[in-house]
């Protein structure tokens, strides 16, 4: 009998195995997940028995901390005392909400686009137009490579995303070699990679700066990684390498052991989402030890900049834009990566009629409507029951208006680090092909 198959007995593997209930009833197929006898779920979905099924015996709830697992509701209490999703607040590096702004009471709610009323839409795309004509430059391209990860991707036989990923890596640590950020040998530095997920932009930028001997590797991200980088990195006992498990929100970088052992502070991240990267700019503006000499930011995700924590907001309302309006902004931003092109514009509806077999109708065809086929009568009521549509926004236009308005949103940051004695830019890092989130914060600190 092969390995593995199963004779009956419960003696031939797993496949003789009684396996989880919930898998079989949604998955189709069976899985390697088992379940004890009497039982029909694993532990890891033993929530998902009703009452009837847990008479007499231990229920299973969802943790009220992290309800993406489980856990015996009589162990409760200890299990809040044990999970990883609990917030631990008594460490030197955090200090609750340190970096968000201190809000008034008006504080805006959020208002769904959908619910506007036309003209209250129109009207805001209107002064978005004027702000972004008035104020904001044309964000220029700068595509930079480095050596060290060029001849990385140069040997890569990895999937297009693993290139891709390589490829902005590779331009982020050159913008931060152009201002002479990489230079650890004249200037010991600790790099802080905030979002830093599995770690790869600072296992790249290890093997770019000058003398690692001489440098601090800080990871900070508020998640739990498996296949980190960092975990391979720290058998190097020249690189010194540090992880920590922090929402930006609360990270007090003055609390971090070692930090006041470098001259220079750098910060970096790769697509930082939404109000991660306000947090982390505030991070670093409130560091009151190490001077922080510069930072790269690659910005995205900006429909999930919040009120409290938007750093560019009083740049915004020298702008024009009011209260009431933020979140109509964060929510336009969508419409530059997330544009559904579902229902087609008018030009694409007339331009060639057709007939159902997919050729153009002839003359007769045009002049007798009732001689047009179901496919397109239905079409052209999508069209007429669609809201952009009837209001001339174009998938194209509406594309334009997203990037405008992500464009003022950094725009705001870029002013804000700017105040705070930084020397900044706004650049296009790669190109659109590579990603459509694509711009990026360089900052550098003014000489003195």
């Amino acid at each position: 009998m092969a390995a593995g198959s199963g004779n009956g007995d419960g003696r031939g593997g797993v496949h003789a195995q009684k396996v989880c209930g919930f898998f079989l009833q949604h998955k189709g197929r069976p899985c390697r997940m088992l379940v004890k006898a009497g039982r029909r779920y694993c532990g890891q979905h033993l929530v998902e028995e009703n009452s009837q099924e847990t008479t007499g015996q231990h229920k299973r709830i969802p943790c009220p901390l992290d309800p993406k697992h489980s856990c015996f509701e009589h162990r409760l209490e200890h299990h809040l005392t044990i999970c990883n999703a609990r917030v631990v607040m008594d460490l030197p590096h955090l200090r609750p909400n340190c970096n968000l702004r201190v809000c008034g009471d008006d504080v805006p709610s959020k208002v769904p686009l959908s619910s506007l009323p036309d003209e209250v839409l129109l009207a805001f795309i209107s002064k978005l137009e004027r702000i972004h004509a008035d104020a904001i430059d044309a964000i220029r391209e700068s595509v930079l490579c480095l050596d060290a990860v060029e001849a990385v991707i140069a040997g890569c036989c990895g999937s297009p995303s693993v290139v891709r990923h390589l490829r902005q890596t590779s331009s982020l640590l050159a913008h931060l070699q152009a201002v002479n950020l990489l230079d650890t040998a004249t200037n010991p530095t600790c790099y802080v990679e905030f979002g830093a997920g599995r770690g790869q932009l600072t296992k790249s930028l290890t093997e770019a700066v000058t003398d690692t001997s001489k440098a601090l590797f800080l990871l900070i991200d508020r998640g739990a990684q498996r296949y980190k980088y960092d975990t391979k990195l720290k058998y190097n006992h020249n690189i010194n390498v540090k992880r920590i498990r922090v929402d930006i929100q609360h990270l007090n970088l003055e609390g971090v052991e070692g930090i006041g052992g470098y001259r220079h502070i750098v910060g970096l991240g790769k697509h930082l989402c939404g109000s991660a990267s306000d947090l982390a700019l505030r991070c670093l503006c409130q560091h009151p030890g190490t001077e922080v000499a510069g930072v790269v930011l690659a910005l995205c995700c900006h429909h999930r900049c919040v009120w409290d924590s938007y750093c560019g907001l009083e740049v915004l309302q020298g702008l024009g834009v009011v209260p009431s309006e933020f979140y109509i902004l964060t929510a336009l931003t969508g419409w530059a990566t997330c544009n559904s092109r579902d229902v087609p514009s008018k030009e694409e509806m007339t331009s060639e009629p057709q007939n159902s077999d997919g050729f153009e109708m002839n003359p007769s065809q045009e002049e007798h409507p009732k001689l047009l086929s179901p496919k397109v009568t239905m079409t052209e009521k999508k069209l007429m029951d669609n809201r952009y549509t009837r209001l001339n926004l174009s998938a194209q236009h509406r594309e334009e208006i997203g990037r405008k308005a992500k464009q003022v949103l950094d725009y705001g940051r870029m002013q804000y680090m700017c105040e705070q004695g930084f020397e900044c830019s706004l650049v296009q890092y790669v190109a659109r092909d590579t990603t459509p989130e694509n711009v990026a914060l360089i900052a550098s600190r003014v000489a003195r």
